[in-house]
């Protein structure tokens, strides 16, 4: 009797490291970048870029207390592992050191803009209070899309 159990200890961890080998158990240290170009589309809303007109980098107020800022998406991890809309020329990746046009403080909630970085995006939402602590204004985005189709 001793012999069966551990030959269904033995087959219960075959199967489950079997399990999760084809399972796919993501690595946490090296998460992928997820697909798409910002929450909402993600979600399955329908990609809206912005027209050409109106992919001009820096910030603008659009009324009701919200703000759009286009521009590179960067990641720095010198300043705090923030994510940023800065300054720079498109298809180029911008240097650690490019002007900031806004830090978004809610990057977290937003993760799937994450596989946009150096591309050229867009974001909407509202400015915090500045208080000097970070190296631009700080944007509670309510996206982060794609500017331009890829």
């Amino acid at each position: 009797m001793r012999s069966h159990g551990v030959l269904a200890a033995v087959v219960a961890i075959s199967l489950l490291t079997g399990a999760l080998a084809l399972g796919g158990c993501a690595d946490p240290a090296e998460p992928e970048p997820p697909a798409g170009n910002g929450s909402a589309e993600d979600a399955g809303a329908e990609p809206v870029y912005l027209p050409p007109g109106e992919q001009v980098i820096g910030l603008t107020e659009l009324g009701d207390g919200r703000v759009r800022a286009v521009g590179l998406l960067q990641y720095r991890a010198d300043e705090g592992a923030l994510w940023m809309i800065v300054d720079g020329v498109v298809g180029e990746e911008p240097p650690e050191d490019a002007p900031v046009i806004a830090v978004i403080e809610n990057m977290a909630d937003l993760d799937s803009a994450c596989g946009t970085n150096g591309t050229l995006v867009y974001a909407e939402g509202t400015l915090a209070v500045d208080d000097g602590t970070l190296p631009g204004p700080a944007l509670t985005a309510e996206f982060v899309w794609r500017a331009a189709e890829p």
